[in-house]
């Protein structure tokens, strides 16, 4: 805690879907100070290689650091698959991290078939295989690729995302109809399912990962009154990126600031 007595919590991804998380985890706590970084000029992280998304990863968690944050999340499934555990092994500070919503999906579904609505890199990563493979007997999981539908969003192209994302919804139709949204770019879109799909189950892993975190920490509960405050950086100057960011955050706070900052290659700097 800093010396008013607030957590500084750091979140990171790659665009702007980890604002989903934020969201969640805005209402579920109260009295911290948090800090987004959208790494926008590198986004996306679904197609990278494995040692690029590392590298990417360790710059913006290391950014956080120096801007005091005493933990961090990666609001970022891809990241979170290729990442997350190396810094771990380096550093002492807390390191949250998301993962398809598998486990809460069978819980309540078992023994079925579940479509689960992800990057390539995250689809054909060793913890998306270990989450697999320690699934109950005569549970199924269905990954659906969606390369690019992330890109969509973060360029404000709603309705592009839209029909890129129904098309896969079509295809899993006939074979399931419970689907997990393993990035969370894509629960932007999760009210635009239910409307149209609203036999459709629908799991994503925000509140499971705010629940936990606020539970690890011992953060103070939400309020009414809801003292957080809110640092949006992103290392973009593109009309379209800060906009929606903007508009986004408004559905957070009204009370945010949202600064652009200069990037070099690897490390950043205000």
């Amino acid at each position: 805690m800093n010396s008013r007595g607030r957590y500084k919590i750091g979140i990171f991804d790659s665009g702007l879907g980890g604002l989903s998380v934020l969201r969640t985890l805005w209402k579920e706590t109260s009295n911290i100070d948090y800090i987004y970084f959208g790494d926008l000029i590198h986004s996306p992280y679904g197609q990278k290689s494995k040692q690029k998304v590392i590298e990417l990863s360790k710059n913006a968690f290391e950014y956080l650091i120096e801007k005091d944050c005493e933990a961090v999340l990666f609001a970022c499934n891809t990241a979170t698959s290729a990442a997350a555990d190396f810094l771990r092994k380096q550093h002492s500070i807390p390191i949250f991290g998301m993962e398809p919503a598998i486990k809460p999906a069978l819980v309540e579904n078992p023994g079925v078939k579940i479509a689960v609505f992800a990057t390539e890199l995250t689809l054909k990563e060793e913890k998306f295989k270990n989450l697999v493979s320690g699934l109950t007997k005569g549970s199924e999981i269905l990954p659906v690729p969606c390369e690019g539908l992330a890109k969509l969003i973060d360029s404000d192209r709603w309705e592009d995302a839209w029909d890129f994302l129904d098309s896969k919804i079509k295809l899993v139709m006939s074979e399931t109809d419970i689907i997990v949204l393993g990035c969370t770019h894509y629960v932007f879109l999760r009210e635009r399912i239910h409307y149209h799909y609203p036999n459709l189950k629908v799991y994503d892993g925000n509140l499971g990962t705010s629940l936990h975190m606020k539970k690890m920490l011992q953060l103070p509960n939400g309020s009414k009154e809801n003292r957080n405050q809110l640092d949006i950086l992103l290392n973009t100057s593109e009309s379209d990126y800060v906009h929606l960011a903007g508009r986004i955050a408004k559905t957070i706070t009204p009370n945010h600031t949202l600064s652009l900052i200069n990037s070099t290659i690897g490390k950043l700097h205000v």
